[in-house]
């Protein structure tokens, strides 16, 4: 019974690591095809500019819009360190 119990086990956690990993590469595609469509937000007081999936990318003082990274960069803008847009 208890050899039975851990295959069972391991089974599904192996499962739900795959689950898991396949929403992460789901969301990762999704921020690449937003960015794509030049949708990065800049935070003009903290001059840092973030991706669409990001956690703080509708702040109130990220009023600057930028079609590409490289746009963003040029401005004096750097990546958001928890996104990496």
């Amino acid at each position: 019974m208890r050899g039975r119990c851990a295959r069972w086990r391991r089974r599904c956690v192996l499962a739900g690591l795959a689950a898991v990993l396949a929403a992460g590469l789901a969301v990762a595609g999704l921020g690449a095809a937003a960015q794509a469509a030049g949708e990065l937000h800049g935070n003009v007081q903290s001059r840092i500019f973030h991706a669409p999936h990001c956690r703080y990318y509708a702040c109130k003082a990220c009023t600057a819009v930028f079609a590409t990274r490289e746009a963003a960069l040029k401005a004096g803008y750097r990546p958001c360190k928890v996104c990496r847009p």
